[in-house]
């Protein structure tokens, strides 16, 4: 019977503890994680008895967890998909909303301004409405300027959920190693029994974890478990864990990445890391954040440096040329800001790396990386990031800067240690879209009116007509200065199929050209371009006529003539080739002028040159006419060779029918004017001359040696200049009204009032005006002295003059004074010449430079940088004129050409403004519309499978209702066993008795 007892016992035992299983289920029913527990029951070991195998009750062989590995890991990547798609849903709709609101997004505010520029158009002389274009154009700018900082705050809040959610992963990394030793000594200590409760412990970690991040989780022998990330990087192995960390980028110090640290290794792993909320917040970054900063700025990019360079080509309400509309795209402090240094380069941190805008219509939405791959430290590549490809690969040449062109833009490395290893982030549009800022202040700085105008002569007896005129490069020399054309150009056909275009400064008298541009072919019947386009080809100017320090002076006869020279020295001119497919150089023999050779003889030099083609043209200017009071001699005049103020009888051959035949006393210029074009043996010589009433300008137009003598009283006389005005340019802030000659003004009063100039052969110079000057005359006086401090060395005089349209310039003008019955004084000026190279040709001048060229002359194209048409039947003798627009106010041709870039495909080739932007929206809301779906179809997935795993490992309350029921009743039966036991032992006890 003590078997019946004992198999009894153990029935009880069992199923007390299969309640007790079922209760833990029970109360454990609502625990997140919990897998279902189960107790497996095995027979005990039978007893061979009488013959037979007899039972011997029942035991507890387990308690184990009712659980599917394959679908926990299934459980596990789902989870992860699910929070990686559900991350980066969530961010990007943020930023669709942010790009398409009405309120906030760029298309609203691009209309706006385009609006308020149609309105100014269709009425330019409003400056109300000019107000409004200003005010439209910074409410657009605000727009930029709000949308990047709620993109750049975005990745500030990126960088702080990174830095939180790596800490989070490090926390339950160590909380599952300390897990599996738990598990690993449970394991041991109960014989291979595992911990069910801290098994759930560990997994639902392991899940937590797949939230944050996509792990790989690989079981060990000793029931611990390893858990791996990224690309391989063990976060646990067994009982030790790794540390995950954010810290400041890599190549962007304002970005986090992601850090795995094992011992003291540090390793990147940004790039490796994916799923769960991590990845998915790096996904954002990447797809969303990056792109749509990139592409606002090119947007932002576009607009601003073809707004501006549109701008720039007309004048505004007072005839200045226009500014820049926005803020410079290119100004220093943006063009650094485009480049980032890896936090890795060796040190010294020396090297000096910028990028410059060329082109933003060729821009790409894409970061570049700029690196030097070794073995050495002279190679380097590009590599557009977007798609990884290498744009060049290339080697320091030692010349700095090196330039590098690429996709729109220009990389110039400037300088510094540059080694192998070396990494730098190339942003060319990152930060556009911060950078836009309207530049004018004031309505009457809106260029609106184009600076040229155009009319046809009214005697002209064909029937073509010419057309109001284009512009398309304000920066050539005819539209250098503000208020003029220099010069005006006349447009005189020879023939009906033939014309000359001339410089019509002198209306009386044109004269061709420098360059001329002579017997141009016209055909009737079309539209004909007038003047040439660029061709390639590159002009290089020389100084000009430089002025003695003092005239020559001639002793009256019997002493020997004395010559006066026109002060050149010899230079030393280098021409070279450079084959434009191998790169090579070839350099052609150094050509050295000679001492006081004249322009004319030195361009007939050059021309014999290959690949050059060189002209001369001579100038002086004689202003501040003089005549001695007291004098009692004739005053005259002598221009190469050949006396000015000659009286001549009525049968004279000198002159032409018409010349002023009496002399005047004094002097003017109108009178030496007449003369010298009525001059025939002048005339021969190519020597031309124009009066404004004040000066006279004499031109040699061969390029010879102009040479001006001078007899009389010593009070009798003239100054002397080259004709060239050098012109103030402004670099601070503009006088609010416009300065004149008459009144003064106030210069300490705002500002800086801050200008540079440019001298020949002496550099630039700057100056700044801080005085109150009561006067006219006061101001230019104090002018006058702040450019003598500035270390302009001139000889002569200074002679400054204020523009009509408020702008500053001056001449070196040099006394030139006869000398009484002691002789004569003489100057000789030198000419200009003008050098233009074939495409693929370049100048240089050897060391040292004189004072012909700069040492590093600076070529310009040879085009006029505006162009006219003439269509129908000319007849010869027909003319046309262009001129500088005085109508400004109300003009609208430029404004009407600003309004044209709103349809204009000026980003990428082949979309507009708001087609751009459209485009990156509609992207956006592509990648954000995507998103949503993955989020929603890999919940869907995920739903499923946690019923799945719920069905199995979940605890069911009505099955565990059951199961208590059942193992009640079976516990009660034991207790009977026990029972009938009890009673089967007393009957036998009580037989005994």
């Amino acid at each position: 019977m003590a078997s019946l007892l004992d198999i009894g016992i153990s029935g009880l035992k069992a199923h007390q503890a299969a309640l007790s299983v079922t209760g833990h289920n029970i109360t454990n029913a609502g625990t997140e994680g919990y897998s279902r527990q189960e107790v497996n029951f095995n027979e005990n070991n039978p007893q061979y008895l009488g013959g037979v195998w007899m039972g011997n009750g029942v035991s507890v062989d387990s308690v184990r967890r009712v659980y599917d590995q394959f679908l926990t890991e299934q459980l596990r990547r789902d989870t992860s998909t699910f929070n990686q798609f559900d991350t980066l849903a969530q961010n990007a709709g943020q930023i669709d909303s942010l790009l398409a609101d009405p309120g906030t997004g760029i298309q609203p505010g691009l209309e706006r301004m385009f609006g308020a520029l149609q309105a100014s158009v269709d009425d330019p002389s409003s400056l109300p409405a000019r107000e409004v274009l200003i005010s439209e154009a910074q409410g657009l700018a605000d727009r930029f300027s709000s949308i990047s900082d709620r993109l750049i705050e975005q990745n500030e809040i990126i960088n702080g959920q990174m830095e939180v959610i790596a800490g989070e992963i490090t926390t339950i990394a160590e909380a599952i190693a300390e897990l599996n030793e738990q598990i690993q000594f449970a394991t041991a200590s109960a014989q291979g029994n595992e911990p069910n409760d801290l098994l759930d412990q560990r997994d639902r970690l392991l899940t937590k974890l797949s939230e944050l991040v996509e792990v790989k989780v690989v079981q060990q022998d000793n029931a611990g478990v390893n858990v791996f990330i990224g690309n391989g990087q063990a976060l646990v192995i067994g009982n030790d864990y790794n540390e995950m960390f954010a810290d400041s980028g890599q190549a962007d110090l304002s970005r986090s990445d992601i850090y795995f640290r094992k011992g003291d290794v540090v390793q990147n792993v940004t790039r490796e890391i994916k799923g769960g909320q991590l990845g998915g917040t790096l996904d954002f970054r990447r797809e969303i954040l990056d792109p749509t900063l990139n592409g606002l700025g090119r947007t932002a990019l576009a607009i601003t440096q073809t707004f501006n360079e549109q701008h720039k080509l007309g004048i505004d309400f007072d005839g200045l040329k226009g500014e820049n509309f926005f803020d410079d795209i290119n100004e220093a402090a943006n063009t650094y800001g485009r480049v980032l240094g890896d936090r890795d380069n060796a040190d010294p941190d020396d090297r000096l790396v910028s990028v410059h805008i060329k082109d933003a219509g060729a821009l790409t939405a894409s970061d570049y990386q700029l690196s030097f791959p070794g073995p050495d430290d002279q190679t380097f590549r590009i590599t557009r990031l977007s798609d990884n490809e290498i744009i060049t690969t290339q080697s320091l040449t030692g010349e700095v800067p090196q330039n590098i062109e690429v996709d729109g833009f220009e990389i110039r490395l400037e300088g510094g240690s540059f080694q192998s290893g070396d990494k730098f982030l190339l942003m060319p549009t990152r930060m556009g879209s911060t950078q836009v800022e309207v530049n004018i202040t004031r309505a009457e700085q809106v260029a609106l009116a184009s600076p040229i105008t155009t009319d046809a002569a009214i005697g002209n007896q064909g029937s073509a007509t010419i057309s109001a005129g284009a512009v398309y490069d304000a920066s050539t020399r005819y539209l250098a200065n503000n208020g003029e054309l220099d010069p005006p150009i006349l447009i005189r056909f020879t023939s009906p199929t033939t014309y000359d275009v001339l410089d019509n400064t002198d209306p009386g008298n044109p004269i061709p050209l420098f360059p001329p541009l002579m017997n141009q072919t016209y055909t009737p019947g079309i539209t004909n371009s007038i003047l040439p386009a660029d061709q390639g080809k590159t002009a290089f100017t020389s100084f000009g006529g430089m002025l003695p320090n003092a005239p020559t002076y001639q002793p009256p006869a019997p002493a020997a003539v004395v010559d006066s020279v026109n002060g050149f020295f010899p230079e030393r001119i280098n021409i070279s080739y450079t084959n434009p497919v191998s790169g090579e150089i070839t350099t052609q023999p150094t050509l050295i002028t000679q001492e006081n050779a004249s322009a004319k003889e030195i361009a007939a030099e050059l021309s014999k040159r290959p690949g050059v083609e060189a002209m001369a043209r001579t100038q002086i200017q004689l202003a501040d006419f003089s005549d001695d009071s007291n004098g009692f001699m004739p005053t005259n005049v002598y221009l190469n060779g050949v006396e000015l103020t000659d009286t001549l009888g009525p049968m004279q051959t000198k002159y032409d029918e018409g010349y002023p035949e009496e002399v005047p006393d004094p002097m003017t210029p109108n009178f030496l004017a007449e003369r010298i074009n009525a001059n025939r043996e002048l005339q021969d010589m190519g020597i031309v001359a124009r009066s404004d009433g004040e000066r006279v300008t004499i031109i040699a137009l061969n390029g010879d040696d102009l040479n001006v003598e001078i007899d009389g009283d010593a009070g009798d006389g003239f100054s002397v200049s080259n004709g060239e005005d050098i012109n103030l340019r402004s670099t601070g802030e503009t006088p609010f009204t416009r300065l004149n000659e008459v009144d003064g003004y106030d210069f300490s009063a705002g500002g800086p009032f801050s200008y540079e100039f440019d001298v020949p052969g002496q550099g630039t110079f700057a100056i700044e005006l801080t005085e109150n000057y009561a006067s006219g005359a006061d101001m230019l006086a104090g002018i006058r002295d702040k450019i003598e401090q500035a270390g302009v060395v001139l000889p002569g005089d200074l002679d400054v003059t204020i523009t009509e349209k408020g702008g500053i310039q001056f001449q070196n003008r040099l006394e030139m004074r006869a000398t009484g019955p002691n002789g004569s004084s003489k100057i000789t000026m030198g000419g200009q010449v003008k050098v233009i190279t074939d495409p693929n040709y370049s100048m240089e001048i050897a060391p040292p430079g004189n004072n012909l060229f700069p040492e590093s002359p600076v070529g310009e194209p040879v085009y006029f940088g505006f162009d006219v048409e003439i269509s129908g039947l000319a007849q010869a003798g027909d003319e046309f004129t262009i001129d500088f627009n005085e109508d400004g106010s109300s003009d609208s041709r430029n404004g009407a050409a600003l309004v044209g870039l709103q349809n204009q495909d000026t980003v990428s080739g082949n979309t507009n403004y708001s087609e751009s932007y459209a485009r990156l929206v509609e992207n956006i809301g592509s990648i954000t519309s995507r998103a949503q779906i993955n989020k929603d179809s890999s919940e869907t997935l995920l739903r499923n499978t946690e019923n799945s795993v719920s069905s199995l490992s979940g605890v069911n309350l009505d099955e565990e209702a059951s199961k208590l029921i059942q193992f009640e009743l079976a516990y009660n039966a034991s207790a009977q066993v026990i029972q009938v036991a009890r009673d089967i032992f007393d009957t036998l006890i009580g037989t005994f008795r």
